[in-house]
């Protein structure tokens, strides 16, 4: 099954205020050989009693980060400039038991 959406976890979804108004959120890819910057619109989505949120066009995001899925994905985010700052990619490690 392919996602559209890549959910924010709950800290970074306060830490960016979508609570209070969906935003734009700048991404900042600071793994890469070359750092890449980009602009991307976020939605809320129903969760039992609350909401959830996410960035929008999530296989952009996965192309343009280089992300495989699976993949361990470190983002702090920058309160003030409302940037998430990708900047730790860890691959997927299969277990072999």
């Amino acid at each position: 099954m392919a996602f559209t959406d890549f959910r924010l976890p709950d800290n970074v979804s306060r830490m960016a205020k979508l609570d209070s108004d969906l935003k734009l959120i700048t991404v900042r890819l600071l793994d890469l050989t070359q750092q890449q910057e980009f602009t991307n619109r976020t939605r809320r989505e129903k969760k039992e009693k609350s909401f959830r949120y996410a960035l929008c066009k999530w296989s952009r995001f996965i192309k343009r980060a280089r992300i495989k899925v699976g993949e361990t994905v470190h983002f702090p985010v920058d309160e003030t400039d409302q940037v998430l700052n990708v900047e730790l990619v860890v691959p997927h490690i299969k277990r072999t038991d």
